[in-house]
C-alpha cells in the first residue's frame, strides 16, 4: 500500500502517478506615504496536495474506485493521510475531484479513467487544545486483549483503513444514576416570563 486517505487504500501499481504539494506564505502590503510599501508577514496557508490517478480495469473496477472517492468527499469530512511507512501525513478533506476517461470499452464502460484528487489540509490546531501534547508522527496500533483474539473472527480484527481499539474491557465504575422525569417535583420547576 502506497497510502491510504480516511477508508480509501492507494496501492503502488497504477496509481497514483504523481503528487503535487503546494503550500503559500501570505503577506499583506502595509503602504507606505511617500515610499515602497513594506510587507508583513500574516500566515502560512493550508497546504494543497494532488494526486494524479489511473484507476485501471486490469487492477480493480475504475467506475467502482471514483464512485468509493466521490462518496468518501460528499462526506465533507477530514480525514487522516497515513503513508504506507506509517507516516500520518496530516488531516485532509477531499477538495476536487476530476476524472478523465483515458480509455472505453466498446459498450461505454470505462476501462481507464485518469483522476485528479485535490484535499486541502485541515488544520487540527484550529479544533483542538492547544495544551495537549503533540500527535504522534506515526500511526498507533490496534490494542487487542487476549480474549478478544480468541473470540474475534480474523475479518473484523483489521477494518481496512482504521486502527481502532479493539476488545477493550467495559468499564469497571459502577453506572450513573439515570434521572427520571418523577425525581423533581413540579413545585421546584419555575418558568421564566415570555419575552
Amino acid at each position: 500500500m502506497f497510502a491510504e486517505l480516511g477508508p480509501i487504500q492507494f496501492e503502488v501499481v497504477g496509481s497514483p502517478e504523481g503528487i503535487e504539494s503546494e503550500r503559500n506564505y501570505i503577506y499583506a502590503e502595509q503602504p507606505i506615504i511617500e515610499a515602497q510599501p513594506r510587507l508583513q508577514w500574516t500566515g502560512d496557508s493550508l497546504e494543497r496536495l494532488s494526486f494524479d490517478l489511473l484507476l485501471h480495469a486490469s487492477i480493480a473496477n475504475p467506475e467502482l474506485q471514483a464512485v468509493a472517492l466521490r462518496v468518501a468527499a460528499e462526506t465533507h469530512q477530514a480525514m487522516p493521510l497515513v503513508l504506507g511507512n506509517g507516516t500520518l501525513r496530516g488531516f485532509f478533506v477531499i477538495e476536487s475531484i476530476t476524472t478523465r476517461a483515458a480509455q472505453l470499452g466498446a459498450g461505454g464502460a470505462p476501462i481507464a479513467l485518469r483522476m485528479r484528487l485535490g484535499l486541502k489540509e485541515w488544520a487540527l490546531d484550529s479544533v483542538l487544545d492547544p495544551g495537549a501534547p503533540a500527535a504522534p508522527s506515526f500511526a498507533p496500533l490496534g490494542l487487542l486483549n487476549s480474549s478478544s483474539v480468541a473470540s474475534a473472527p480474523s475479518a473484523s480484527l483489521s477494518p481496512a483503513g482504521l486502527s481502532a481499539l479493539l476488545g477493550n474491557p467495559p468499564p469497571s465504575a459502577p453506572a450513573t444514576p439515570v434521572q427520571q422525569p418523577g425525581d423533581i417535583s413540579t413545585a421546584a420547576i419555575t418558568r421564566s416570563a415570555a419575552r
